[in-house]
């Protein structure tokens, strides 16, 4: 168990496996946060979650980067003595020993670690594809990391790091393009773990708006450069 964690799981719109990758994180981390994000659909099952969950809410939907912030400020308020958390997507994608390993490489070397995906692998969306290997380039240029996948929600960050990173602009997916202009400026590295991803229906229950994330999403990579 890695109790010196906590597991965030932002959340709009549950889908069905969400009680179980929430009961199964509780068996492995100190605290486990979830956030539900303004969700209008199956409500009910923020319910039936254990009662040892920190379930914090949105009253409108205010989107995933504002959800990730929301859970650090009440780490860092309730928690101060975790030593990071690790961020992971409610809807399935992402297996409870690879949320495991992420923390664990994070726990060891104090470092920002990511989950990152074989993007040669069968049954990578296109989307997905195309968009993380154009963003790897610009982040590679822009602040110098050289990253297999910049678009991962899996990924974990050192408590040092939650007063940067709650300060930081944005709301959407946006906000975690907006990562790398901080950490560069921080001076931190990012370090990886290789991960595997299970796309659900290529992955439709994901709530990326490809032309208005798109965009946020560039804007936040060349204008905090």
């Amino acid at each position: 168990m890695i109790r010196p964690f906590a597991a965030v799981v932002p959340v709009f719109n549950p889908e069905p496996g969400l009680r179980s990758l929430v009961e199964a994180l509780t068996r492995e981390f100190a605290v486990v946060v979830v956030v539900d994000d303004g969700s209008v659909e199956r409500t009910e099952d923020f319910r039936a979650l254990p009662s040892s969950v920190v379930l914090l809410r949105h009253e409108a939907n205010q989107g995933k980067g504002q959800a990730m912030k929301t859970a650090l400020r009440r780490i860092a308020l309730s928690h101060p003595e975790l030593k990071g958390a690790v961020f992971t997507d409610g809807d399935g994608q992402h297996r409870l020993e690879d949320i495991v390993a992420v923390a664990q490489r994070a726990v060891e070397t104090d470092s920002v670690v990511f989950g990152v995906r074989d993007f040669a692998a069968k049954g990578i969306p296109f989307r997905s594809w195309w968009g993380n290997r154009w963003t790897a380039i610009e982040v590679r240029l822009l602040y110098g990391f050289r990253l297999a996948d910049t678009q991962t929600g899996l990924r974990a960050v050192p408590s040092r790091l939650f007063g940067a990173l709650t300060e930081l602009p944005g709301a959407r997916f946006e906000y975690e393009a907006g990562w790398f202009a901080c950490l560069h400026r921080l001076g931190e590295r990012i370090l990886e773990v290789p991960i595997e991803t299970v796309y659900v229906d290529s992955n439709r229950s994901s709530h990326f708006r490809p032309f208005r994330d798109t965009l946020l999403t560039q804007l936040a990579l060349w204008i905090r450069r």
